[in-house]
């Protein structure tokens, strides 16, 4: 039993000294508020390289991919009208950067200026406007859940070492 401890706590102490992706994953959604659309909703997620922020002043980051799934169409990186990035202020992310123009509805994401709070999604549609805001989350990575569930293994041993004990 020590033995399979000790090979456990090993394994999670390893798990933590790998180096992190280096990678951001954000997952978004959110519903229209005005114009033809109003109700519709929208999902998605990109990812962008995170590597050297400095947390000051303004900072920009492209994207590795991205897709969203709107009005029953699907946007990605290819469908950009400009190359699309993710913006920070001070360390705080602002939002996506985006606009496709060569699908029906038109769409642009708008980072928010001071917080992310001001972040929202524009769409034309037949010549008529509209909006929604955005709601991000970031996605945890896969380091996350693999050290979560080496605390959880090892929480689950020491619990059956006491049963055993008692």
């Amino acid at each position: 039993m020590k033995r399979l401890f000790r090979t456990t706590a090993l394994a999670a102490l390893l798990l933590a000294a790998l180096p992190s992706a280096q990678a951001a994953t954000y997952s978004f959604s959110g519903m229209m508020d005005s114009g033809s659309l109003t109700g519709s909703s929208f999902f998605g997620n990109f990812s962008f390289d995170d590597l050297g922020l400095s947390g000051i002043g303004s900072e920009i980051r492209g994207l590795s991919s991205l897709s969203l799934r709107f009005a029953g169409q699907t946007y990605t990186l290819f469908d950009a009208d400009a190359a699309p990035d993710v913006s920070y202020l001070d360390g705080a992310f602002l939002g996506l950067s985006y606009s496709a123009s060569g699908i029906e509805p038109k769409v642009a994401f708008v980072a928010g200026h001071n917080d992310v709070s001001g972040a929202y999604l524009a769409y034309t549609k037949n010549g008529l406007d509209g909006a929604g805001t955005v709601i991000y989350a970031a996605v945890p990575e896969p380091e996350s859940y693999a050290m979560f569930l080496a605390g959880l293994g090892l929480m689950g041993l020491a619990a059956l070492r006491r049963s055993k004990q008692a």
